[in-house]
């Protein structure tokens, strides 16, 4: 944050301050386990922030904004109707200042799948060449964006923020605070189609970043997703395209495409229908490719150096993690290979994952193991979801575990069930893991792979196992 006086961020918030005014803020926090100058009280479901106010205060924190005083304690506060609108108010004042001097540049991104890896790698091809902020992990949400935003300073020269959607009319509001100057469209997929009523809502919801553009603003949309393209027409911008296929015109493409034994893509990378070098990624999935793409169009409308790109994506690190992460572990009684997904799950990505382990265990002779739980959020095509992504694993010649705590997702997870001879459901991750234990040591090498929505846990099966416990 900026370093702002405590009177002014009051003001900024629309707030009421209480107590002393001497406080400088360049740092803010929701959290009493992050310390930062400012306290930010919010009152969530199943807790609410103001009851720590005293926790802030003795962990250092200079001054509280909160709905709620806590008069016990003397730390300053500021009194606001509602602490997440006010948030978002401070952050957006904050790139306001920011926006007051030249070379500062904000680049936004949505999509139904690949936002927070495509966000990762936008931030390693940025960081190294000007100061650059970006959401931690899928920090995306109307407390994320806000937090985000607040950490860009008077020296930051990009700010990369992942916008997400629940619904229609989310990601105007994430605009309202951040707008932006390159607008990143990646997939209209599927994901959160029960809580969008329908696909053509999701394509409604995700175009609400392109539709406020300004023209002197760029649009970068991936050419080869239908709904994508259709974005143009929709927006006042420049538009730009990339695409996984060589074709005129594209800000950056890809030719020569292969993929190795472990599924990770190389290819000839095209800038503005200049090769820029051939690319070998360190990620695993066609679909990656398409991120990296995505991320090289906006690093070159950016004026990022060609080579500086074409490094930056062969030598990717740090991706946030459970993203289709490939180790090997002897947790289950015998060295075997897990492939690791468990961020969240969504048809798309599911589908892919199985592509991506079917190739693994083609190349090296070994058989699969899914460990699967339900995707949710699939409105009415839920079970038929389910059923698609059942004939995947069957095809793959995989064995199944399905993984579903909650007895009400039983439905979703049949659809799984019904399509793999010899499957198991199983009520816990111990359950799981005792199954698992049992099916690898009955089998010869075997890649074991961990993907569900997020809700089921699954990653901490997927964490023990990396640590060997």
């Amino acid at each position: 944050m900026i370093k702002t006086s405590l009177e002014q961020v009051a003001r900024e918030a629309g707030g009421e301050l209480i107590g002393g005014k001497e406080a400088q803020i360049e740092s803010v926090s929701i959290s009493t386990l992050c310390p930062a100058d400012l306290f930010v009280a919010v009152k969530g479901e199943k807790t609410d922030g103001s009851l720590f106010i005293k926790e802030a205060y003795e962990k250092g924190f200079k001054a509280a904004l909160t709905h709620a005083l806590d008069p016990s304690c003397p730390i300053p506060q500021i009194l606001v109707e509602d602490s997440v609108e006010a948030l978002s108010s401070l952050a957006k004042a904050n790139l306001e200042k920011r926006r007051q001097n030249p070379g500062f540049t904000e680049i936004a991104l949505t999509g139904s799948v690949g936002k927070t890896t495509t966000k990762d790698i936008l931030f390693q091809l940025f960081s190294p060449f000007a100061p650059t902020v970006a959401n931690s992990g899928s920090f995306n949400n109307e407390l994320g964006l806000p937090l985000t935003c607040l950490k860009v300073k008077s020296d930051t020269s990009f700010l990369i923020a992942e916008m997400g959607a629940n619904k229609i009319g989310d990601i105007a509001r994430l605009f309202s605070i951040a707008p932006c100057d390159v607008a990143l469209e990646l997939r209209v997929g599927f994901a959160h189609e029960g809580e969008f009523g329908s696909r053509e809502n999701i394509f409604r919801a995700k175009s609400e970043l392109v539709q406020n553009l300004k023209p002197s603003d760029t649009a970068v949309l991936n050419s080869q997703d239908r709904r994508v393209r259709q974005m143009a027409a929709l927006t006042k911008a420049r538009v730009c395209y990339f695409s996984l296929k060589f074709e005129p015109g594209m800000e950056a493409c890809a030719r020569n495409l292969e993929l190795d034994n472990l599924g990770r893509p190389s290819f000839d990378l095209f800038l503005e229908e200049k090769n820029a070098g051939r690319v070998a990624l360190p990620l695993l999935g066609e679909h990656s490719a398409s991120n990296a793409l995505a991320a090289a169009a906006c690093a070159k409308i950016c004026e990022i150096p060609d080579e500086q790109v074409r490094m930056g994506l062969s030598n990717l690190s740090g991706i946030s993690p459970h993203r289709l992460s490939l180790f090997e572990s002897e947790a289950l009684g015998k060295n075997c290979l897990v492939l690791d997904d468990t961020f969240n799950a969504n048809p798309d990505s599911m589908l892919n994952c199985i592509k991506i382990a079917e190739r693994i265990c083609k190349a090296g002779g070994i058989k699969p193991l899914f460990i699967l739980s339900p995707m949710l959020e699939l409105g009415e095509k839920g079970e038929e979801y389910h059923r698609r992504v059942g004939k995947a694993v069957r095809d793959a010649d995989g064995s199944l575990i399905v993984v579903c705590q909650d007895e009400s997702k039983d439905s979703l997870a049949k659809g799984y069930t019904d399509e793999v001879a010899g499957s198991k459901l199983v009520r816990s991750l111990e359950e799981a893991r005792k199954e698992a234990e049992r099916k690898v040591k009955g089998s010869g090498k075997t890649l074991v792979v961990l993907k569900g929505s997020h809700a089921f846990h699954l990653d901490s099966l997927a964490q023990n196992l990396e640590k060997g416990i």
